[in-house]
């Protein structure tokens, strides 16, 4: 089986999109920065959160979470928006909300934050200190409120000289409590370039974290389901626990470590004649997380996870990638993500020849989040 190359799609689809996005925020900033001022709306609301921001303006909209420093705040105005806990300078709900101090029990009830003091209402009332809050999400125990998540894609279609289609998708999920988070992330590529299948994998993988205290969490459950041809993995699936810190946790910047034992197993799209079609080992799981808030309107990342098992389960793996998310509107971003995926040791197909080490590839896309 011999090894195609891989090249980056750069749809040319997304190059009006980009120069469109580059001239939208502009006139959308004005109109978004225009003095909305509604009256400071009542002690307690009847329809809608309100939060007041340094400036003094008023939003109206939907509390979504609070967590890691930030409140995501569905605006009726502008979608979408993250404000600083530390910049809330008034909090009026009328959304049951579950709050959890550093210390002490959780309390469920309505919120009220004014003068650096956060006010539940609920069958009773309970104060904190505004600084003392960790995080903050839906009480109400309906499922959809403690999930939100992003997706993102791009598409190319080329016909005439040369026939190539190439999709590339992406979608990470997350339920989040005061306590616990379950992150699920998928992400896909597909290439065909003259009738020719050069590029088909998919990784689907997920992570529960329980929460020790502010920085220390342990991972009852890490997961991942990982296929590739032409790295001639058929399938592979690792599973694995472990134990994470923060070693940065601001509302703009977030850092965080785990690690621990896993299990990994492996079964071979081609082998030589004689050889297993599948292979297991004991391993070690590890990744690390960077995120940070560059500007308003830029996001960059940067996420590292590592396997390390036997030599025959493929040896030392591990998948890098950095990206950039750029707002355009409301709840529309623009990205772009560099990945490198390796294998030390991969495995030989039937004829005896060995996939490259590396692949690395280039994601443009659209990406919305829910």
């Amino acid at each position: 089986m011999k090894r195609k190359s891989r090249r980056a799609a750069w749809p040319m689809s997304l190059c009006a999109v980009l120069l469109f996005g580059w001239s939208l925020p502009g006139a959308f900033a004005q109109q978004a920065g225009t003095a909305w001022t509604p009256p400071p709306p009542s002690e307690m609301p009847d329809k809608l959160d309100w939060v007041q921001v340094p400036s003094g303006e008023w939003l109206g909209g939907a509390i979504k979470v609070l967590y890691e420093g930030s409140l995501e705040f569905d605006s009726d105005e502008v979608g979408i928006i993250k404000i600083d806990w530390e910049d809330v300078v008034e909090l009026r709900t009328v959304t049951i909300l579950e709050v959890r101090p550093e210390e002490g029990a959780s309390a469920t009830g309505k919120v009220l934050v004014k003068d650096g003091k956060v006010t539940i209402i609920g069958d009773t009332t309970t104060v904190f200190d505004q600084g003392e809050i960790l995080a903050i999400t839906a009480g109400v125990p309906k499922e959809r409120n403690f999930w939100s998540g992003e997706a993102s894609g791009s598409a190319n279609y080329q016909s005439g000289n040369t026939e190539k289609e190439t999709f590339n998708g992406r979608i990470t999920a997350k339920r989040r409590t005061v306590e616990q988070r379950i992150i699920l992330d998928y992400i896909g590529n597909y290439d065909e370039t003259e009738n020719t299948e050069t590029e088909n994998n998919h990784r689907l993988s997920g992570d529960w974290d329980r929460y020790i205290t502010h920085r220390w969490f342990w991972t009852p459950l890490t997961a991942e389901y990982f296929k590739d041809k032409f790295q001639n993995i058929e399938h592979r699936v690792t599973l694995g626990v472990g134990m994470g810190y923060e070693i940065i946790d601001t509302s703009k910047t977030e850092w965080r470590v785990s690690g621990g034992p896993a299990y990994t197993k492996t079964w071979f799209q081609d082998v030589a004649p004689g050889e297993s079609d599948s292979e297991d080992s004991p391993a070690f799981s590890g990744k690390t997380r960077f995120d940070h808030e560059l500007t308003d309107d830029i996001d960059i990342w940067y996420d590292y996870r590592l396997l390390w098992a036997k030599d025959d389960a493929g040896g030392y793996t591990h998948r890098m990638e950095f990206g950039a998310a750029y707002d355009i509107i409301g709840d529309l971003d623009l990205r772009v993500s560099y990945i490198w995926d390796y294998i030390s040791e991969p495995s030989e197909d039937e004829n005896g020849q060995k996939p490259d080490e590396s692949d690395t590839q280039i994601l443009i896309g659209v990406g919305y989040s829910f």
